[in-house]
Parts: C-alpha cells; structure tokens; sequence
C-alpha cells in the first residue's frame, strides 16, 4: 500500500497519470482536492480561501498575512498525513513534495510533458487557440513558481525534490505507469508498522502546530512541534513566562494527545 505523489506542469497530464496509478494498485485514496474539502469541513475556513492558499502567489501587500497562509498550509499537511495514515494514496495536489518532505518513503514523481502535448490538451478541453494557451501555461508555470520559490525557498520543478522523473515524450502513459508501481513496490517505499506509527506522530504533530499557529495568545510562538507515541514534545523560544501555561493547555487539548512535554527557552 504505497503513497505516492504525482507533481506535474499545467496540461501535463498528471490527473490522468494519478487516476491510472490508483487502478492499477487498487488504491482507493485518490486525493486532489479532496484534502481541501476535508479541512474546509473541519475547520470551518472557505474552501475557496484554501485554493487560493494552495495556487495563488501572494503579493507584496498581501505577505503581511503569512501567519494565516503558515495556519493553512500546517492544516492542509495535517489532513494529508491523515489520508496517508489510512492505507494506500496517490495525491496529485499542489506541492505534495514539499507537504511531505520529510516521509522517506513516500514515492515523490515529478511528471514532465512537450510543450506540444500540453498545449494540445489544453486546446481540445478549453476551447483555446495556440497563441492563448501558450500564454496561459507559461502563466500557470510562473505562478508555481513564484508559490514554491515564497513559501519554501525551493525550485518548484528541482529534480532533487523527487524520486522519480518521468517525461512524457519518451514514454507513453501506461508505461510511466507501470514503471511507478514497479518502484512503489520496491523496499525503500514499503509500508510497515513502525512507518504507519511515525506518519500518525507526524499527522498529530502537524495539528498541534496548527492549533497552536490558530490561537490568539500563542500563534506567534516560536515553536518546534514534535510526537512520538502520542506524546507531544515542544521546543523553542517564548517571550514571556506566563505563555507556558498556555502552550501546554492548548496542546493538551488536541484530541489524541496523551501527555507534552516543554522544552523552551525565555527570550
């Protein structure tokens, strides 16, 4: 029961990739923007607020509300460590690679296609003449971009983030497949005991963060959140005494916390 994570450009063909993965593993867990519904349900934040945090770059004015951009990003990470969690997945949403960059064994492809290809597709579907639709992918490509290269300080398309690359003008479709679950199925990806427990410490922690990012009292804490077995180990700096107290009710309040544990520092 692998997971797997297909970044691709616009028209690249990666929804089609994600959705043959999914059959050939008899993968359920197929997962876009299904991540974003889940956090819209449970937090109660606009579906659409949370697009526009996942495709839209800010802009000068609007890098002053980076607290609720971080706030947004730590849950939607949450909810996909938790689909993770439940078995096999295949996730072929925005920057996959970077929401789980530190789960070894998550299978990150970067699919990549000619220009040719793309601007075909886009054509057929949207209706678009040539000139148009080689504006809107570059466009499409720039945003990316600019959105990877703010919020992570990385080359959105580096082949250093991934696993595996795969390009679309030497092989066709079944193939890249094929070849992907082929190396889903290798040691370096498989899913045991031990990992499912480290992907639940991850999820846990990842919604300590954002419920500690979300209150008013602690939200510009400095704070490193980790889990282990349920417990919640926190470290970082505070700039006053009386904030300790509350870092540790808000943490403790998280539903499958069973103890925290404080390791800060007063500035």
């Amino acid at each position: 029961m692998p997971l797997i994570t297909v970044s691709r450009g616009s028209k690249s063909g990666g929804e089609a990739l994600a959705h043959l993965l999914a059959d050939k593993l008899n993968c359920p867990n197929l997962v876009s923007r299904e991540v974003l519904v889940r956090v819209s349900q449970e937090s109660g934040i606009h579906e659409e607020e949370l697009f526009a945090t996942m495709h839209e770059t800010p802009s000068f004015l609007s890098r002053s509300t980076w607290g609720k951009r971080r706030l947004y990003l730590t849950l939607i990470r949450a909810a996909l460590l938790e689909h993770a969690v439940n078995g096999c997945m295949v996730y072929h949403g925005n920057a996959g690679q970077f929401l789980l960059q530190d789960v070894d064994w998550v299978l990150k492809v970067r699919l990549i296609a000619p220009l040719s290809l793309r601007l075909t597709a886009l054509m057929e579907t949207q209706k678009m003449d040539v000139y148009s639709a080689k504006l809107y992918i570059q466009k499409v490509d720039e945003d990316r971009r600019r959105w990877v290269k703010y919020l992570y300080s990385e080359s959105w398309d580096d082949p250093a983030h991934f696993d595996l690359v795969v390009n679309l003008k030497h092989v066709s479709m079944e193939t890249a497949a094929a070849t992907i679950c082929r190396m889903a199925d290798s040691p370096e990806f498989e899913r045991t005991p031990e990992r499912v427990l480290e992907l639940a410490d991850k999820a846990l922690a990842a919604r300590v963060q954002a419920a500690l990012e979300a209150h008013p009292k602690t939200r510009d804490a400095d704070l490193h959140v980790r889990a282990e077995n349920r417990a919640v180990h926190l470290s970082g700096e505070i700039k006053r005494k009386g904030l300790l107290e509350e870092i540790t009710r808000v943490a403790a309040g998280v539903p499958g916390v069973a103890r925290v544990e404080t390791h800060l520092t007063n500035r």
